[in-house]
């Protein structure tokens, strides 16, 4: 019977992991011009209160926005990731290190063989966590036991120079997986990753090369692991001291017949004080993590306009009112936490609006309009955004997960 079960999860997994991995570069090339997807959101309300459009202030006119072009990058960008000192990480054929302020790429390294990956940049350089995904098939085409998942993590110094590969599997005990990405977090120096499995949340220290257990799922009283009995997604915050989670948990006691639910918290590395949240009429999804604040995005089928911003340390909580209601399950936060930017795609599915907003005040610094130019693979799924603080920049990358259509980015002044 576990090794049935063991041989679903991994179908499952692979699944997930297959479903939502990176397309290649050799998508189709779109005719329509540059000027044909850009646009400012029009002042006309519509006629449906809770999809109006705020009718653009002074403070949020439409910006200055342009096509990226860049011939020093060789194939379609199909991901955009955080860096430091004005630059970003952008994904093609390659891995380049972009200068937003110059134009130029600086540095490149051969991409690494990854289904999916995640970047974090880290005091020497970068760390870059992928999944490889080895399948087995039967004559059917079926997924076999002989599938096989690992999660490697690759660091870079400043320069984009491969200094080291880890594999996480060998911290993995018999039946222990990993279930995504988001299941993993780096501290700011890059000597700690902390990573969830099945059984429990756990720290490793690549300089002492040992782990430790923060919470332990396996614990039979659920009440001394506050009812969680999942953790979905990590972070580090509280300048490293403190891990913050969206998880799922459990009543308790127990409700029999009643399933598990979303909750939020956070902590402390060495797992003393931990707290599980759940919020009054709020439903929290997805979490990004920044030192002092982390931002709690609710869940995109039952949007309610809302964004829920804690404060760390203390825990002290606010609700941002957006402008839309259906924009607030899907939220970016900015390189920093200054800004976050939200995507939606309006009524005719014709493209996507885009805002950002200041993180503190909730106040709406900017907004654009971006149409598909009547290509409507473009709204198969929605745009990568990422917003630089310091730059007051932010790009928005449009069918980059689309295997059929050539991906178009956008780069916006605000």
């Amino acid at each position: 019977m576990k090794k049935i079960i063991k041989s679903l999860f991994l179908i499952l997994l692979v699944l997930m992991i297959t479903a939502c991995s990176m397309i290649g570069s050799d998508g189709a090339k779109s005719s329509e011009s540059p000027d044909s997807a850009i646009s400012a959101i029009p002042s006309t309300p519509s006629t449906n209160k809770n999809e109006a459009l705020e009718t653009p202030s002074p403070l949020h006119k439409p910006p200055s926005v342009w096509e990226f072009q860049s011939g020093e990058i060789q194939g379609d960008i199909r991901n955009i990731y955080y860096s430091t000192d004005h630059n970003a990480l952008l994904l093609a054929d390659k891995l380049y290190l972009y200068n937003l302020v110059t134009g130029h790429v600086t540095s490149e390294a051969p991409r690494e063989a990854f289904n999916q990956q995640m970047i974090w940049a880290i005091k020497g350089g970068y760390v870059a966590v992928g999944v490889k995904v080895t399948t087995g098939n039967n004559r059917n085409g079926w997924l076999t036991t002989g599938s096989e998942i690992a999660f490697d993590a690759v660091f870079y110094d400043h320069q984009l120079n491969r200094q080291s590969v880890f594999d996480f599997n060998i911290l993995l005990k018999k039946d222990e997986h990993i279930l995504s990405l988001k299941s993993f977090a780096f501290s700011n120096d890059g000597t700690q990753a902390a990573y969830a499995t099945n059984t429990g949340l756990y720290l490793y220290n690549f300089n002492t090369k040992k782990k430790t257990t923060v919470v332990d799922l396996q614990v039979g009283d659920i009440a001394t692991r506050s009812g969680i009995v999942a953790f979905e997604q990590i972070g580090f915050t509280n300048e490293d001291r403190t891990l913050a989670f969206k998880a799922k948990s459990l009543d308790i006691p127990p409700v029999d017949g009643k399933p598990s639910f979303d909750t939020g918290g956070t902590v402390n590395v060495d797992g003393s004080e931990l707290f599980n949240r759940i919020f009054d009429n709020y439903t929290c999804k997805e979490l990004t993590t920044y030192n002092h604040q982390l931002l709690l995005a609710e869940d995109f089928t039952i949007p309610s306009g809302r964004l829920l911003v804690m404060d760390i340390p203390g825990g002290k909580t606010k609700l941002l009112t957006l402008t839309e209601k259906g924009e607030s399950g899907f939220v970016t936060g900015s390189d920093n936490g200054r800004y976050l930017a939200t995507t939606l795609a309006n009524n005719d599915k014709t493209g996507w609006k885009i805002r950002v907003y200041d993180t503190d005040t909730g106040k709406l610094q900017v907004e654009q309009y971006l149409s598909n130019g009547g290509e409507s693979r473009y709204m198969a799924n929605d745009p990568i955004v990422r917003v630089f603080d310091d730059e007051r920049t932010y790009i928005v990358l449009l069918g980059a997960t689309q295997p059929d259509i050539k991906p178009k980015i956008i780069i916006g002044k605000f």
